[in-house]
């Protein structure tokens, strides 16, 4: 009986502390102050929270160039010589060294409309 009374209570505390972790990068609404905020090592603490809700209730499709500054603020530079090509840091994660583990980059391609 013991033995069961103690695993009831790991399970309880386990799935206390994944949510708990899960809550932590809950996904925030999309405003531009808050993307725009830089954070150590020219890190967006708050960008990979807020995609989802840009990627999904943002209207972006069909947008010019200075549409969608005003509405995200200024990209990153572009160093790949493709001016109609949008690049947004979102999250770079470097693990436990100075080189990336992975990288997640927010592209807009713009198409000229005659």
């Amino acid at each position: 009986m013991k033995s069961g009374y103690l695993m009831n209570r790991t399970i309880i505390f386990m799935l206390t502390i994944c949510t708990l972790f899960a809550d932590c990068k809950r996904n925030i609404a999309f405003n531009k102050k808050g993307f725009s905020i830089r954070g150590d090592i020219g890190s967006y603490p708050n960008r990979d929270r807020m995609l989802n809700d840009l990627i999904q209730n943002q209207k972006l499709r069909g947008l010019t160039h200075k549409q969608l500054v005003d509405k995200i603020g200024e990209p990153e530079k572009n160093t790949f010589g493709d001016t109609s090509i949008l690049y947004y840091d979102i999250l770079t994660d470097y693990g436990y060294d100075i080189d990336p583990v992975y990288i997640i980059t927010l592209e807009f391609k713009l198409i000229k409309t005659v």
